[in-house]
This record gives C-alpha cells, structure tokens and sequence, in this order.
C-alpha cells in the first residue's frame, strides 16, 4: 500500500463545477488517482492534476455497466498503488449514491477513507427551480424515493405510507417510470391535481424545468423529452417561485460556440428560461502557433496588454500554464480589458484589470484610452480573436502607439441540421456576436423566423449585422455582456418597451 494512502468519498454535486464543496475542492486539486461516475462533468476533472490517473467507472444502463465488485477491486487496487485517491460521485455519495458496498470493502481492508458531502440532487432541483422544499404550514416534511432499482427496475414503495405523510416527496430516477408512479400515488390516495415539479439536469446549461399536476406530469415530460438525470418533486405547496421573472418558461434560443451558450444558458436557467443551444460556430485555439509562443515570452517588454475577450484570457492562461508559466511573465506591463466580463476573467487567474471603460466596445476602449493615458511612444501587445476588426489597433496606432497584434483563437462555422423556427417553439433568439449572426442567417433565411420571434441584440456591431439581413432586434443591450443582454430582455417584458 502507498505511504499513508487514503481514500476520499466525495460528493461532487449535481453537475455544476461551481457546487462541489471547498473541500471536496481542495482534495481534487492533490489527488492521484480520480475513480469517476457518469454524471461528472470534465471541468471538475481538469481540476485534477494533470499527473492524476482518471478511471471511468460510470454505470449506464443501456450497454453493460461495471459490476460493483469490480468498481471495489479498483477501488483496493489504487489505494495500493496511489496516496490520494478519490471516488468522485454525483450528488451525495450517501444519498442514493450506492456508497455502502465502497464503504465495507475499505473498512474491511482496512483503508483509512473520510467522506466529504456533496449537494444532493433533491436540493439543487429545488434551488434551481425556485422551489421550497418545506413549509412550516403546509409541507413538515420531505421525503427521498428512488424511482428504480440499481439494474433499473422499478422498487416496491409502500405508496399508501408516502401519501399519508402529506409532506414534499422528491423522486430520484424517476423518467422511465414517471407514469406508473404517478397512477401509483394517485391510486394511494394522493389527489391527481397535487403539483408536481420535474427538474431535470439541475444545474447544468440544458437544465429544464417541468411544471404540471400529478396526473399531467408524465405525458408533459413525454413531450418535451426529458431524459435522466433528472427529479420529480410533488407537494401540495409545490410551485415554483422563479414564475414572477419575466423570462419564466421562456424558450430562448442560443447561437454562439457550445461554451459560450453554456455560460449564458446558466445565467438563463436561474430566471426559469428554457434555454435552447444552438452553436453556429466553434472556436479554434492558435495558442499552440510559433508566433504565440514567441510573443509571450517578450511580454514583459510591452507596456499595455490588452484582452478584448473572456475566452482569449482563459486560452491564454491555460497556453502559459502548458508552458510552465503564471502570472509573472507580466512583470511591469499593464492589462487593459474591454469590458467586465474579461475583467471577471482576468480575477480568476489573480490578476486585477488596470483599465476598463465604461463602455464596453472597441471604439469606447481605444478612445477612452487614449483619452486617459496619452499612449504616444508606448508598446501595446493586442490578444484577440483573428476575425477581430482592425478598428482598435488603427485608432491606437493613430495616437502613435507601437502596436503588436496576436490573434490567440479564431472561429469557424460548424454545420447543423436546421428546423423551422416559429413562435410556438422559440420565444426569443439571442445574438452575441456579429459572426454569430453570420452563422446563423447561413443555416437561415430572415423568412425562416416568426415575425413573433423576439430578436435580442449584444451591441451596436451586432445589430448592424443583424439588420443586413433585413430584420430589426426587439433590443439592443446597453451594457454588452450577458447579464446586461438578460436584464434588456426583461425590461422588454415587464416594460414592452421597443429598441429603435
């Protein structure tokens, strides 16, 4: 057995990076070896060491999963070989989380473990969705059933027990056998109009939420597809409190890179949106060309960096990290950022921007600049997208500026299956680039949209590409981020306030 080796039960969360706990995080970042269920995301995985081994050890149901004798002899086998080994699995690990078998293999050989919790699936539904699990007048109670066996057969619940506790019952692996659950509870005793609340992948970019009755919920989930991972929660009380946002049950169609809708979709989902991906490009690293990797060891001799982008910081960190290298390579030269959001960007790799103008676009950051720093003389280095206009470098260069322009990442169309695009299936749809609109209107025709599509806009170069095509955005965003393009739409709703 390794020195000391220990093995770690962590409970990683429903899905999103963001909710495993600072300690389960802190016990990632030194593991050795990464024993992984099927429901663990890859950006919980990169926060492994790259040393780390990862081993799969999911369990899905429809090719044969690993036996759990098996899952144990890995298990024995690495704690032998590794200090630091941990089984990362969804949600709680003791809380449907088939942790015991784990458990009295490692007692039984006697491997020191410890149990790090986890946000179960039960509690970030509900938070998701805007629900109240109990209530001191009307729910005293909340109970977790599992829906199926571990080889996916439906369990032997006592239905008419569960319906007597008139509390909150939350259903985990419930989708294949909603229906007969449903007819179950009713048949108990339990009244067919009794709320009942499907969320599935909490947390994550594609999380939906179902709201419908007990009788309903079944063929309403049916309809619009819900597969697992995902709960059912049923009370009396149970509705969801995210029905007062404006964008509540809203169908929001997404048209940048998969990461990008992702990120927005999140932001989405914790307004009761239903977000909708539809990636019309990928991005392309150029971190990995000669020229990259010689200008960032001359860093150091520039005055001004600039990032026009969140993705061009995050590239860029992670180039210098592959080339054993931080925040340092800076040394005096300052950062200049065009907006918050690369700011907020620039804060996760510990660096504080120097400059951000008040307005978030090129032309603001190169006038507002130049304005406040009289750059004549000074060396500025230019990391962006290749398919960036030329319109930052030129008014800099027109302040006498020594320029240097390193393209970091470039984007290019990705092909899709397209499908008509009417008001009963897309509410809205979201442009957050002019190249995005570009993808999008080749897939496209401006007929193609229902004239009571909604169009939303994240700036002026947007919206000029935007109406190239002969449509006009429903808004344009003030501030040009994510947050300010949300916060346009809704005042839309509550408002019907008009872009011109």
């Amino acid at each position: 057995m390794a020195e000391k080796s220990k093995v770690y039960i962590i409970g990683a969360g429903p899905g999103s990076s963001g909710l495993i706990s600072v300690r389960g995080l802190q016990i990632l970042q030194r593991a050795d070896c990464v024993l992984y269920d099927r429901l663990i995301g890859r950006e919980l995985l990169d926060i492994a060491p790259k040393r780390a081994e990862l081993i799969y050890v999911g369990k899905e149901h429809t090719r044969r999963p690993p036996k759990q004798a098996d899952i144990n002899h890995l298990i024995i086998k690495n704690a032998h070989k590794y200090k630091t080994i941990i089984r990362l699995k969804g949600g709680d690990a003791l809380i449907f989380g088939r942790a015991t078998e784990e458990l009295k293999c490692l007692a039984d050989n006697k491997i020191d473990f410890e149990i790090i919790p986890g946000i179960t699936a039960a509690s970030a539904a509900a938070a998701c969705a805007g629900i109240v699990l109990t209530d001191r007048n009307t729910a005293s109670s909340v109970t977790y059933v599992t829906g199926q066996t571990v080889e996916g057969k439906p369990v032997n619940i006592d239905f008419k027990s569960l319906v007597k506790l008139s509390g909150t019952i939350v259903f985990y692996m419930a989708v294949g056998n909603m229906k007969q659950i449903c007819q179950r509870l009713i048949k108990s005793g339990l009244a067919a109009n009794t709320n009942a609340v499907v969320v599935a992948n909490a947390s994550l970019a594609n999380q939906k939420i179902v709201k419908s009755t007990v009788a309903d919920i079944a063929k309403k989930c049916e309809r619009e597809n819900i597969e697992s991972p995902a709960v059912m929660i049923i009370g009396k009380k149970c509705f969801s409190w995210l029905q007062s946002q404006p964008l509540f049950g809203k169908r929001i169609l997404m048209t940048r890179d998969s990461p990008g809708n992702a990120e927005l979709a999140c932001k989405l989902a914790a307004r009761g949106a239903c977000a909708i991906s539809y990636p019309t490009f990928k991005l392309l690293n150029l971190t990995g060309t000669k020229k990259f990797k010689r200008i960032i060891g001359k860093i150091k001799n520039f005055d001004w960096v600039f990032f026009t982008s969140p993705t061009g910081v995050r590239l860029f960190f992670k180039a210098a990290e592959k080339l054993n290298k931080d925040a340092r390579i800076f040394a005096g030269a300052k950062i200049a950022c065009i907006g918050s959001e690369t700011a907020n960007a620039l804060e996760d790799f510990g660096i504080k921007a120097d400059f951000v103008p008040k307005v978030f676009t090129s032309d603001q950051l190169a006038k507002s600049f130049i304005k406040k720093y009289k750059p004549a003389g000074r060396k500025i280095l230019l990391l962006r997208s290749a398919l960036a206009d030329s319109a930052l470098a030129e008014k800099l260069k027109s302040a006498k500026a020594k320029i240097k322009q390193v393209s970091i990442y470039t984007a290019k169309k990705i092909e899709n299956n397209p499908k008509e695009i009417t008001e009963n299936d897309i509410d809205w749809i979201v442009f957050a680039s002019s190249f995005a609109v570009d993808c999008f209107f080749k897939d496209f025709k401006p007929k193609d949209i229902s004239k009571k599509v909604k169009i939303a806009s994240i700036g002026p170069a947007a919206t000029d590409t935007i109406k190239k095509f002969g449509i006009k955005p429903t808004v344009e965003s003030k501030e040009h981020t994510f947050d300010g393009l949300i916060e346009a739409m809704e005042k839309v709703i509550n408002k019907k306030i008009k872009f011109s």
